[in-house]
């Protein structure tokens, strides 16, 4: 890693929008996580989210402004916080994302029952990445009694 060479009011601009990013990451992961109410998220971390964002747009504008751009562009993470601003044709802010309001990211909930055999493949392809006999033989059995034991052949 190289660290750039920047001027004093380029590294305040680095600093703030550092602390963005790892505000941002910080929601992102408690809304990855199912243990964690909704009230938890909106009370603390967006809060904290809003206040850093309205301080650093008070000082330095967009995160998508040009002055800001050039500081922070070279970081993997600038492209995530540019999408924390909703922006018009014209460039300037039309809302913030919902994620300062609301629970834009919901915990994986793994499906644990299926009616058919067609859906519990497509569950089992697409979670495991493999076919598990064990997981849509219930719903095998279940669609041969309805069909009267007569299978379709591929």
């Amino acid at each position: 890693m190289v660290r750039p060479d920047l001027n004093a009011t380029a590294e305040a601009r680095v600093k703030g929008l550092v602390g963005l990013r790892d505000c941002v990451q910080e929601l992102i992961d408690l809304q990855m996580d199912a243990a964690v109410p909704d009230s938890t998220i909106t009370q603390k971390k967006q809060a904290e989210l809003n206040r850093l964002y309205d301080s650093f747009s008070a000082k330095y504008g967009l995160i998508n402004d040009r002055a800001n751009r050039l500081a922070y562009a070279d970081d993997s993470s600038y492209y995530l916080l540019c999408a924390l601003e909703v922006i018009d044709e014209d460039g300037k802010l039309e809302r913030k994302a919902d994620m300062f309001t609301k629970r834009t990211i919901k915990p994986h909930q793994a499906v644990a029952t299926v009616d058919t055999a067609s859906e519990a493949l497509a569950v089992s392809i697409s979670e495991k990445s493999l076919r598990r006999y064990g997981l849509y033989e219930p719903a095998y059995r279940k669609n041969k009694r309805r069909t009267g034991g007569r299978t379709c052949k591929a």
